[in-house]
């Protein structure tokens, strides 16, 4: 239909345009002549809105064709997802459970199908939508076109009209779902065409960047130009106040007022610039980089940067840092630190796991205390909220291919890790320094059995305090790793850390605490170097 319409609107130019020339006809005047002008001007008009109502219809029926190929994708996956974990999706969009009345293979744990039944039903209930969607925008251009709504009835030629019509609004993209979750908003995401997704990115990439459960490559678009806007916006801001500044005169009283006034004024556009800056850096880093979180809503900058590609990597680890971190002057330390994690997982996956590749986030998506407020749970609870969505839509945006999700969390930010994992499920999850998870039993956090780990330094005096609850290292189910010198087979030894810090201790590379977060990430159990606590097997890494 769509070529059909290409064609007749093209004939319908050609031969109106050289109906157009028809009149006036040279020395034919009078009433006879005048009669025949209104005619033809009449009838010209009509063609007008005819080729503009045929020029925006074929555009429509491209735009739903390209739509309809998307809802029929999305459909195709949700069947595949489906049938992968026992389910099948009925004519009606109910789910039906093929086990039911017996038990699941035991690789389908009931919490990855409980999880997945959700998410079918978000991607059945939001196919449903697109596609009324769909229907509802088409016949609106159709009846637009019956009544000569299209063109403004004054172009010069047919052609003139039919770029009028093509020009006009087509089919718009369906809105996501009010206040969605993280599975909603994927499977939305995955009913858009490529060219709605690619509009979307272009004319509100503050919406696409900030929702979780869209993929990396799209939020990293999309923040990558709300990066650019801020940038240039604050530029012109301080431009303007500089410019102001440099008018008024010192020697007046009140204008040394104002100059004080916007001084502060320039000095928080001065150090909003600063935090874009590390942003700006972070991702130029080799390796490559996708900017997942920028949220400049506060008086600091919050962002994500991850390491590696978190739509493709096998392993996905999160890092939140604790007291004192901020985008200003954090961001690129712990991302260096962590993409070095990265490099040694992948390495450890190769020689000694499943080979997948690793993608590691430095996500600085809360406002971490920065004085006496990190003596209460009140900064954690409000990072929870935010990180417990991310992490969930981390796993919605992979469209039924997982990743392994690793939270870690040090010093304040495992408090509030610890929060968050009672939202969000992870496949494994390390506390580094911890003050206390604000609970003393992990069977509260959405962790599988065995799959939670404490790093606890010598000299430590936050990982000893128990602030937020007990110390995750004695709580039953917990893996103790060592942070201790060690003494690999195939390497070079490992040194011990000690203290509190993050960066210069339990993140350096070549100590035993860096290498176990490592081994973690890269699901290599063999490397593992656990403290000889009741429970628990010691390793050596490299030893089977």
């Amino acid at each position: 239909m769509f070529s059909v319409l290409q064609i007749r609107t093209q004939v319908l130019i050609h031969d109106g345009d050289d109906y157009g020339k028809v009149m006036p006809v040279e020395g034919w005047s009078g009433p006879a002549a005048d009669d025949a002008a209104a005619q033809h001007k009449a009838h010209m008009q009509a063609l007008d809105a005819y080729a503009a109502g045929a020029a925006a219809l074929g555009k429509a029926v491209g735009q739903a064709s390209d739509a309809i190929v998307a809802v029929q994708t999305a459909i195709y996956n949700a069947d595949e997802l489906a049938r992968k974990y026992g389910f099948e999706i009925t004519d009606a969009g109910g789910i039906t459970d093929t086990y039911a009345g017996r038990q699941p293979p035991p690789e389908l744990h009931p919490e990855d199908r409980e999880r997945i039944h959700t998410q079918l039903v978000d991607e059945i209930a939001q196919i449903l939508r697109t596609a009324d969607d769909i229907d509802t925008d088409l016949a609106s251009v159709l009846d637009r076109a019956a009544a000569g709504q299209f063109g403004t009835g004054d172009e010069s030629t047919v052609a003139a009209a039919a770029a009028d019509g093509l020009a006009a609004p087509g089919l718009a993209p369906p809105e996501p779902p009010p206040n969605a979750t993280p599975s909603q908003a994927a499977a939305w995401w995955a009913t858009l065409s490529p060219a709605e997704r690619d509009l979307l990115i272009r004319d509100s990439p503050g919406t696409v960047g900030a929702m979780d459960g869209l993929p990396g490559s799209a939020r990293d678009k999309a923040n990558r130009t709300v990066l650019a806007q801020q940038e240039a916006d604050l530029r012109r801001q301080r431009e303007e106040i500089q410019r102001r500044m440099d008018g008024l005169k010192m020697s007046d009283p009140q204008q040394q007022n104002q100059h004080h006034d916007l001084q502060v004024q320039l000095d928080r556009i001065d150090g909003r610039l600063s935090e874009l800056d590390k942003v700006s850096q972070a991702l130029a880093q080799p390796g490559g980089r996708q900017l997942l979180v920028l949220d400049g809503g506060g008086d600091h900058l919050k962002a994500a940067v991850a390491s590696g590609n978190v739509d493709t990597a096998s392993n996905i680890v999160t890092f939140t840092g604790g007291f004192g971190s901020s985008v200003n002057g954090d961001l690129l330390d712990y991302d260096k630190r962590m993409d070095q994690i990265r490099q040694d997982a992948d390495d450890m996956a190769a020689r000694y796991g499943h080979g997948g590749k690793s993608a590691a986030v430095t996500w600085m998506g809360y406002d971490a205390p920065q004085s006496l407020d990190v003596l209460g749970t009140g900064k954690a609870e409000a990072g929870a909220a935010k990180l417990a969505p991310f992490l969930q839509g981390l796993d919605a945006s992979r469209e039924g291919d997982p990743a392994r999700l690793v939270a870690l969390g040090h010093s304040y930010g495992s408090t509030t890790t610890g929060i968050a994992l009672r939202h969000a499920g992870v496949d494994a999850a390390i506390f580094a320094g911890s003050p206390g998870i604000d609970t003393g039993n992990i069977t509260d956090l959405k962790v599988p059995p065995g799959q939670s780990y404490v790093l606890k330094n010598d000299g430590d005096p936050v990982a000893t305090s128990g602030w937020f609850g007990k110390d995750p290292a004695d709580m039953p189910g917990v893996h103790h790793m060592s942070t201790d010198r060690s003494f690999p087979t195939d390497g070079p030894p490992l040194e011990a850390s000690t203290g509190h810090s993050s960066v210069n201790e339990y993140l350096k590379p070549g100590t035993t605490s860096q290498h176990n977060i490592a081994a973690v990430v890269a699901d290599a159990p063999t490397q593992f170097t656990l403290q000889d606590q009741p429970g628990f097997e010691y390793h050596m890494p490299g030893r089977h």
